[in-house]
């Protein structure tokens, strides 16, 4: 045997001891269509609406959505009506808010989209476009409508940040995503004018300026409240600008409210539509949808309404923060009960705060003791589950079985060698057992607080 034989064969031996004892990184795989646990016919609304004791059961009439509405609004602190905004806000708050979000983003490892670590020149450039200094002791508040679909950011810029090379699913600058027609209080804007920081109903951050049309409070007061009306049912409703709907202007999510023009029973309704001048002041012009994609009003909150339109986002992809126009698993919760009429809070751990408490679970509830009190105090279409950074929303039991639908990223496989991620990336139905073997549990184990989105007794509405 030659001596470069031998080397190359010491080498490869060498190379396989160190692979054998190294760590098994898993490998991200793509989920089955139809996931464990789950049979095809329960991928339709009509199943779970079969099954269910009382699916057309009124659970809040009008007054008692409004009265919900205001309870959530006094519980969580997160829902703002715009419109009641103050006219002008405390600067050093401003600044303070602003200065934190930059120095949070600094302190972690950024990485762009093609994978090269942020650098202090990247930070620096956004640092002076936002333009700190120039907020006045007392902010004037503007106030203005999206006129287009809108990215609400962190910081002012279009790059993602990410906190793994090359993994784009998760811009940790994504904040949320804006519809058209949202209501938002302009703060402050860019040193060169692109970007308006702005609050929005249920969140703050930085919009495109050329998103924004510029109005009073008072026309806001009108187009929030002004009757009749439209709720968007489908997972994207298009927007025409003629009645013919052949000249297409954009697309929102499902249960944005739109103003409309009489009369409403043709097949093609026209909206009242928030558009942008030339100087970017607000002004409407008629947009047009089909009468397929909404409802005149909202939706009645009973449990077939709700699960109805969770089927309708069945499949669609997963959006963290609305990137990809889609949604993520708190804004899938927003936008079905939304078409209700009912506030959710942006975020699953304030949305968790939401209704009547049914279940609290800490680690030491067994899993079975989990099952009897869900069974005993949820009721399908109206009840959400949520654990830390999810939630979900209960469809019922089979089999002894319980199941959601969700909008999830993933799940851990088990495997000889260790872990897989499974990519899910939509929106699915599960039992609760998904992710048994794996390193983060099931599901059902991990749930935290299950609630029923009805009135609380315990509460004054």
């Amino acid at each position: 045997m030659s001596g470069n034989v031998k080397k190359i064969l010491i080498i490869v031996f060498v190379s396989l001891v160190f692979n054998a004892c190294a760590p098994y990184q898993g490998r991200y795989l793509h989920s089955p269509a139809l996931l464990p646990g789950t049979m095809a016919e329960m991928n339709t609304p009509g199943f779970w609406i079969g099954i269910h004791e009382n699916p057309d059961e009124i659970i809040l009439d009008k007054d008692g959505i409004e009265a919900f509405n205001q309870a959530v609004r006094e519980s969580t602190g997160m829902i703002k009506d715009i419109a009641q905004y103050a006219s002008s806000y405390q600067g050093q708050w401003l600044a303070e808010t602003l200065s934190a979000a930059l120095a949070s983003i600094m302190k972690r490892d950024n990485y762009s989209f093609d994978g090269t670590r942020a650098d202090a020149a990247f930070y620096e450039h956004i640092g002076k476009n936002m333009d700190i200094g120039a907020v006045p002791e007392e902010v004037k508040v503007r106030f203005g409508l999206v006129v287009a679909y809108t990215h609400q950011r962190i910081l002012p810029v279009r790059d993602g940040l990410y906190s793994k090379k090359l993994n784009h699913a998760f811009d940790r600058l994504q904040n949320s995503a804006l519809d058209i027609g949202t209501p938002v209080a302009i703060l402050h804007e860019t040193r060169d004018g692109r970007w308006f920081y702005v609050d929005a109903p249920l969140c703050a951050g930085w919009v495109l300026a050329s998103d924004v049309g510029i109005c009073s409070r008072e026309q806001i007061e009108h187009y929030t409240s002004a009757e009749p009306f439209v709720v968007t049912l489908s997972a994207k409703a298009d927007i025409f600008l003629n009645e013919e709907s052949t000249m297409h202007h954009a697309y929102v999510r499902m249960g944005s409210r739109f103003v409309i023009q009489p009369p409403e029973n043709k097949d093609v309704v026209e909206i009242l539509l928030p558009v942008r001048d030339m100087d970017g002041m607000c002004v409407f012009a008629s947009g047009f949808v089909s009468r397929s994609d909404i409802h005149l009003g909202y939706l009645p909150y009973t449990p077939r309404s709700i699960i109805n339109q969770a089927f309708k986002l069945l499949n669609t992809p997963y959006g963290w923060g609305g990137m990809f126009g889609e949604q993520d698993c708190s804004r899938f919760i927003q936008e079905i009960f939304a078409t209700a009429g009912i506030c959710f809070p942006r975020n699953s751990t304030q949305q968790a705060k939401v209704g009547r408490l049914a279940a609290f679970f800490n680690n030491g509830v067994s899993e079975q003791d989990r099952i009897r009190q869900i069974i005993a105090v949820a009721q399908g279409g109206i009840t959400t589950m949520q654990m830390k950074g999810h939630i979900m929303l209960y469809l019922g039991s089979y089999n002894g079985e319980l199941y959601a639908i969700h909008d999830m990223w993933g799940y851990a496989e088990p495997t000889e060698k260790g872990e897989d991620l499974r990519v899910v990336n939509r929106v699915v139905v599960t039992d609760l057992s998904l992710g048994r073997g794996g390193s983060s549990g099931t599901l059902l184990g991990r749930l935290v607080t299950v609630r029923v989105v009805a009135a609380d007794p315990q509460r004054h509405y």
